[in-house]
């Protein structure tokens, strides 16, 4: 039987671990490809106001299993109703342990919307979040009149008229470095916009359609807001040439209402041979 996590608000008020740990133990790190739902969390990142994030329940679980503080760094920062498939997070540990003791431990501990799928050691200065050489993010929509229940939480509707050539057409003009500010959250000053997008692929499987994104990384709310005009264009009422005028004018009043969060997942990050 899988036990649940602290409820929200005893994770929150839940007094800090006071590790007996040495300060000069060597810790061990550990690499974790991480799953989860995102519909009920609040995003990754640990908020004050908002107690149940990933995080903050995978921090919980780790350190109820080790019995220490226990801090894990992402590869992204997914928001809220944002899902994964192959999240991937560093962790350190007082001891070392057998991966599969440390997963199986920590699931015991995990509620079902957020599973730890694979663990391995790591050196000690691998790096979730820098390491990362690229990231994937899929989109999906259906234009089907009735969303099957097993895709409910995780496909935005889309009209059944939506044309996933114009689409296609549209997408075509994003790949390659670029400032991508426009599409993301407003940067402090002097933070740069520019990333560098490898491709966007559109693809129909009956009536969902599927936008698949890769790029080194990726501006908060880039692919949602994106997939919005996207979306827009699919469904004749954004011009087809609005992304090009996005990209080169940056006026964001151009833009659509972005995506809904239920149709995003963060589906895989690769890291180089010498950290796979």
């Amino acid at each position: 039987m899988v036990k649940e996590s602290l409820p929200e608000q005893e994770i929150l008020q839940r007094a800090p671990f006071e590790s007996s740990v040495p300060s000069s133990v060597i810790r061990t790190r550990y690499r974790a490809v991480l799953s989860y739902v995102g519909t009920h969390f609040h995003g990754w990142q640990i908020q004050s106001n908002a107690p149940r994030t990933v995080q903050a329940v995978l921090e919980d679980a780790l350190a109820r299993f080790s019995g220490e503080p226990v801090r894990a760094v992402a590869a992204g920062r997914t928001d809220a109703g944002v899902h994964a498939e192959g999240q991937v997070v560093h962790f350190d540990l007082a001891r070392p342990r057998q991966p599969e003791r440390v997963r199986d431990g920590a699931n015991a501990l995990l509620p079902g919307d957020v599973k730890l799928l694979a663990i391995s050691p790591a050196p000690p200065d691998f790096h979730a979040r820098r390491d990362a050489v690229w990231k994937e993010y899929l989109y999906r929509w259906s234009r089907s009149a009735v969303i099957p229940p097993r895709d409910f939480l995780s496909v935005a509707p889309i009209s059944g008229r939506a044309d996933a050539g114009a689409m296609r057409a549209a997408a075509a003009v994003l790949p390659g470095e670029r400032d991508f500010g426009v599409f993301g959250v407003r940067l402090p000053a002097g933070d740069s916009g520019v990333r560098n997008l490898h491709f966007v692929r559109i693809e129909e499987s009956g009536d969902e359609i599927r936008a698949l994104f890769r790029g080194d990384a990726f501006l908060r709310g880039m692919v949602r807001s994106i997939c919005g005009v996207l979306a827009g264009i699919a469904r004749g009422k954004v011009p087809p040439e609005r992304m090009v005028e996005l990209l080169e004018t940056g006026d964001r009043r151009l833009l659509s209402s972005k995506a809904p969060a239920l149709g995003l997942t963060l589906l895989r990050v690769h890291y180089s041979t010498s950290t796979d």
